[in-house]
């Protein structure tokens, strides 16, 4: 299992480009958190690569998460706006049930987005600070809301030293907005900008404006006229993949796509001619994968297609099943087997120098395959791999620096704590069982229920109900 997920030297994955990470996070009134920081920064040495947040159900692991995917959507909340109309359209003509519409309305719409992350019966804004380190530079952006995005602020490189690139604040009547002198080459754009945001701020960032702007018009336009280091941000988000079991809304995923020479689909699907060496390499990964990670599977394969101008493909194991090697088609293993397939194009993004976000990716796999496949690939993270998980196990043998913990007091007032911060982890001390005795804390503490009560209501004779 030594090898497991790490980088192949046939046509390997790696495509390094822009190598971003988040050196914390700190959390104001956002969803379950009244006050919170994650702090990812690892003294002298920079940035963790590979992060572990445990805590109880209901602890904020999956709010935390919601937090990166809110950031991710804020800067592409101009596409989003025109999906929402496109829905309001199928709303009108009764395309969609209101469920189904309201389900999708939830997921693309950033204003009902914010307002989903907002805590609850609370009046004050809800603020957001994300640490970020890009190629080497170390920055800060900051967004704070309520109905609106009320203040806005980038903190970064300048092609020099670092500085303040821009900071709007409506916090209250007397509106200020502030650009560094480098940011714009010539006067015009940033009277232009100033135009876009009295338009348009408030209801969409500024990273979003420039996002926009940078998708509208041409690379020369932009390197003549902007400092172009305050896309370093946006390149880092763009890249970064996000699965949140529950967002503000449902369960979702934003796929970055990387590696982009890795198949997205790893089981069905079809490509174009041109791209048969893209599947090629998938089957050579995932065959390697799958063949140590399994005892009974011995090869795994695309059966392909060929059509006029593309390849459908659809993945078979050849596996030992009552002492005779049989060919089984993917789609009916197990769902903890096919959940592994799921998550190695997202797994195989951190070897790429850009960040994965994967909340509680110990769902439906067994928690000794999971801890083998996570502490194969620790050392040859590139970029940024932060987790959700229940898995203890991997408490015995990772580093402690990298775990970290979300406990709620009675007043449920949240704090998040580095493992290494603990004095009791000395020497042989065990941190799995530690944690599990409530040690540490992060686990959910209660007594053995008593189920008389809800015993005695399900006797309850119906009709006996109905007289009472």
């Amino acid at each position: 299992m030594a090898w497991i997920l790490k980088k192949i030297t046939k046509g390997g994955i790696m495509e390094m480009e822009v190598e971003g990470m988040f050196t914390y996070v700190k959390l104001r009134n956002f969803m379950s958190f009244k006050e919170a920081t994650f702090d990812f920064r690892n003294g002298r040495k920079g940035t963790k690569r590979f992060i572990s947040i445990y805590g109880e159900n209901g602890s904020g692991k999956s709010n935390f998460v919601t937090s990166i995917d809110f950031l991710r959507r804020t800067i592409e909340s101009f596409p989003m706006a025109i999906q929402t109309e496109k829905i309001t359209e199928l709303e009108r003509e009764k395309e969609f049930s209101q469920e189904i519409l309201d389900i999708l309305l939830n997921g693309i719409n950033i204003q009902k987005y914010k307002d989903n992350c907002r805590m609850i019966e609370c009046d004050e804004p809800t603020t957001l600070e994300y640490g970020f380190r890009v190629n080497d530079h170390e920055g800060i952006y900051t967004i704070s809301f309520k109905e609106r995005f009320i203040y806005e602020k980038l903190y970064y490189f300048t092609g020099k030293q670092r500085g303040t690139l821009y900071e709007i604040d409506y916090t209250d009547e007397k509106s200020r907005i502030y650009f560094s002198n480098k940011l714009f080459k010539e006067k015009k754009i940033e009277i232009e900008i100033k135009e876009e945001i009295s338009k348009y701020w408030g209801k969409h960032t500024l990273l979003s404006i420039f996002n926009r702007e940078r998708e509208e018009k041409n690379e020369t336009y932009i390197k003549e006229n902007y400092l172009t280091y305050v896309y370093d941000i946006v390149d880092m988000l763009e890249d970064t993949t996000i699965h949140c079991k529950k967002s503000a809304s449902s369960g979702s995923e934003v796929d970055a796509g990387k590696p982009a020479n890795v198949l997205r689909d790893l089981q069905k699907g079809k490509i174009k001619r041109e791209d048969e060496q893209i599947l090629d390499r998938s089957e050579r990964i995932i065959k390697d994968f799958f063949t140590q990670a399994y005892a009974d599977i011995k090869d795994v394969y695309y059966e392909k297609r060929r059509e006029e101008d593309s390849i459908a493909y659809t993945l078979y194991a050849k596996k030992m099943i009552g002492g005779k090697i049989r060919t089984v088609a993917f789609s009916r293993e197990s769902a903890g087997t096919q959940r592994i397939l799921d998550i190695i194009h997202s797994l195989l993004g951190a070897f790429c120098g850009v960040t994965v976000v994967y909340d509680e990716i110990d769902d439906g796999i067994h928690d000794l395959l999971l801890k083998n496949v996570l502490e194969s690939m620790l050392e040859d993270i590139t970029g940024q791999l932060i987790i959700t998980t229940h898995n203890t196990y991997m408490l015995e043998t990772i580093d402690i620096k990298s775990v970290y913990l979300i406990n709620v007091d009675y007043m449920g007032n949240k704090e998040v704590k580095c493992l290494d911060k603990y004095p009791r982890i000395q020497g042989t001390n065990n941190p799995r069982i530690m944690y599990l005795k409530g040690l540490f804390g992060g686990v959910p503490i209660v007594d053995i229920l008593d189920y008389d009560a809800i015993i005695q209501e399900l006797d309850k004779d119906v009709n006996e109900e109905g007289g009472e």
